[in-house]
C-alpha cells in the first residue's frame, strides 16, 4: 500500500511538472513549435500534398516532403483551437506525458519495483532536458518511440518491432539508424548468449522500408533524408556550414549543470560495475550499449545528450536492479534499519538539491526563450499589417523563417528548419545569402533587389551588425521597424 502510495505522488508529480514547466511563460518554447503546428495547419487545410512555397531558395520549393509527417498529422487537431499556438502548447503537454508513461512503462519491465517512484522523479531532475521536452518538437515522441523499439528489440516482439519501426520512420528522419540499434543490441545478445537475433535485423530493414514507400511525398523523403539524416551530422564534424547550437560539441560543465544525473550515474555504474560478483542481464547489457551509442555521439554534437538521458535512466535503474541483488555485500544495507534510513535520507538530500537546481536554472532558460519568442511574435505580427501579402522577405538567421512561416504563413521566406536545404539546392546562391547577412556584401541593396527579388527583410542584431550598419548608411534603405533584438527594413 505503502508503495503504491509514493508511486501516484511520483506519477502526479510527473505530469504536474509537465503541465507547470510548459505554462511557466505564456511563449512557445524555441523556434520550431511556431512552424510545426503551423506545417499542421497546412495538412489540414490542403492535405498531404501541397507546394511549400514559403521556403523560395531551397530544395523544399521544387521537392518538398515533410520529414515530421506522423508527428505533423498528430498535431492536426490541435490547431481546431482558435489561438492554434495555445494548440501547440497543449500538444506539448500530451507528448511529454506520453514519453513520461512510455518511461514508466519501461521502468516497470527493467527496474527493482523499490527503484520506480525514484527514477520517475530523477527524469526531471535535468534543466535542459525539461527545456527539451517542454518543445513543440518530434523529438518528444522520437524519445518515446526509441525507448519502445528498444524494448520490443530486448523481447523479440517482432509485429511490435515492425510497427515501431514504421511509425518512427514517418515520424522522424533519424529512422534508418534503428538497424545499428538492431545491430548493437544483437551483437550484445551474441556475446552473451551466442544467439543473433536475424529476424529483427529483417523486420526492422522492412520496417524502413515500408515506412519510406508509404510516405506521401516519396521520393522526395529520401532527399531529405539525405540531407538532413547524412549531411548534417557529416557537416557538424567536419565543416563550417552554420547549424543550429545543438549541433555544437558539449563540455564537462555543461553536462554537469544540464544533465547532473548524467555524471552520477556513469559514477555509479563504475561503482556497482567493480563491486558486483553477478553477471548483468542481456537486457541491462543492450541498454547499456544504445545508451553509449548516444553518449559517445554526444561529444560531438549535444542533441544526442536528448536522447542519452532517458535511456541513460532506464539502463541504470536495470543495472542497479542487477547489482543490488547479486551483491553480497548489501546485507548491512538490506537488514540494518538505521542504515537503510540513513541511505534513503541521502539520496533524498541529493535529490532535492537536484530539484532546486532544475528548478532554478530552468527558471532563467524559460524567461530567455519567452523574450526572444515574444520579439519575433510582434515582428511577425507587423510584417502581416506593413507587407503586402505574397512578398518576399530576408531574413539574416536561416532559423528566423522558423518563427516567420508559423505565424506569418502570407509572406514567403529563403529557407527553414536547417541550412542544409539551401545550401544544397545551390551553394553559391547560399554563400550570396550569408554575405549579405553578415554585411560581407559591397553592395547589398542591388544583391536582394536584382538576385533574390526581396523588398523587405528583417536583421536581428545577436550577429548581424555588419549588415544593420550597411542599411543605416545606405539611403536606399529603409528602417520600417525596430527594437533591442532586430529591425524590418525595406528597399526604396
Amino acid at each position: 500500500m505503502r508503495y503504491k502510495i509514493f508511486l501516484g505522488l511520483a506519477l502526479f508529480l510527473g505530469i504536474a511538472v509537465i503541465i507547470l514547466a510548459q505554462f511557466s511563460i505564456p511563449t512557445l518554447f524555441e523556434a520550431d513549435g511556431y512552424l510545426h503546428i503551423r506545417m499542421a495547419k497546412f495538412i489540414r487545410q490542403y492535405g498531404l500534398h501541397y507546394d511549400f512555397h514559403w521556403t523560395r531558395y531551397c530544395v523544399f520549393a521544387q521537392r518538398f516532403a515533410d520529414k515530421d509527417l506522423l508527428y505533423h498529422i498528430l498535431l492536426v487537431p490541435f490547431t481546431f483551437f482558435a489561438d492554434i499556438f495555445l494548440g501547440a502548447k497543449l500538444a506539448a503537454c500530451v507528448f511529454a506525458i506520453f514519453l513520461y508513461l512510455v518511461f514508466y512503462f519501461i521502468l516497470k519491465h527493467y527496474a527493482q519495483k523499490d527503484l520506480i517512484p525514484l527514477f520517475l522523479i530523477s527524469i526531471f531532475l535535468s534543466p535542459d532536458f525539461l527545456e527539451a521536452i517542454s518543445r513543440t518538437r518530434p523529438m518528444v515522441l522520437v524519445l518515446a518511440l526509441t525507448l519502445l523499439f528498444v524494448h520490443f528489440l530486448i523481447e523479440k516482439r517482432l509485429l511490435y518491432l515492425f510497427c515501431a519501426t514504421v511509425v518512427y520512420t514517418l515520424t522522424h528522419v533519424s529512422a534508418p539508424y534503428l538497424l545499428l540499434f538492431v545491430l548493437i543490441a544483437e551483437s550484445i545478445r551474441f556475446a552473451s548468449e551466442r544467439e543473433f537475433c536475424w529476424q529483427a535485423l529483417a523486420v526492422v530493414a522492412s520496417g524502413l522500408a515500408t515506412g519510406f514507400l508509404v510516405h506521401p511525398n516519396f521520393p522526395n523523403n529520401f532527399l531529405v533524408f539525405y540531407l538532413n539524416g547524412i549531411l548534417v551530422p557529416i557537416f557538424s564534424l567536419k565543416w563550417g556550414l552554420e547549424l543550429g547550437a545543438e549541433f555544437f560539441p558539449t563540455d564537462t560543465r555543461q553536462l554537469a549543470l544540464g544533465y547532473p544525473l548524467i555524471l552520477i550515474g556513469l559514477i555509479l555504474l563504475v561503482a556497482a560495475g567493480t563491486s558486483s560478483e553477478n553477471k548483468f542481464k542481456t537486457a541491462t547489457k543492450i541498454w547499456l550499449g544504445i545508451t553509449g551509442f548516444f553518449f559517445i555521439f554526444s561529444f560531438f554534437s549535444r542533441r544526442y545528450l536528448i536522447h542519452t538521458y532517458p535511456l541513460m535512466l532506464v539502463a541504470l535503474a536495470a543495472y542497479l536492479s542487477d547489482w543490488w541483488q547479486g551483491c553480497p555485500r548489501l546485507w548491512l544495507v538490506r537488514e540494518i534499519p538505521a542504515i537503510k534510513v540513513g541511505l534513503w535520507a541521502a539520496i533524498i538530500l541529493m535529490l532535492a538539491l537536484l530539484g532546486v537546481h532544475t528548478g532554478k536554472t530552468f527558471r532563467q532558460a524559460s524567461l530567455a526563450e519567452m523574450y526572444y519568442n515574444r520579439h519575433y511574435e510582434q515582428v511577425a505580427k507587423f510584417m502581416a499589417q506593413q507587407i503586402p501579402v505574397g512578398e518576399m522577405v530576408f531574413h539574416t538567421n536561416w532559423s528566423d523563417s522558423q518563427y516567420f512561416i508559423g505565424l506569418n504563413p502570407q509572406n514567403d521566406y529563403f529557407v527553414t528548419l536547417d541550412p542544409i536545404y539551401m545550401y544544397a539546392w545551390n551553394t553559391r546562391i547560399y554563400n550570396l545569402y550569408r554575405d549579405i547577412a553578415f554585411g560581407r556584401s559591397s553592395d547589398p541593396y542591388n544583391l536582394l533587389k536584382k538576385v533574390f527579388h526581396a523588398h523587405y527583410g528583417y536583421a536581428g542584431k545577436n550577429y548581424f551588425s555588419g549588415l544593420i550598419n550597411q542599411i543605416r548608411a545606405d539611403s536606399r534603405f529603409a528602417v520600417m521597424a525596430e527594437d533591442n533584438l532586430g529591425l524590418v527594413f525595406r528597399l526604396k
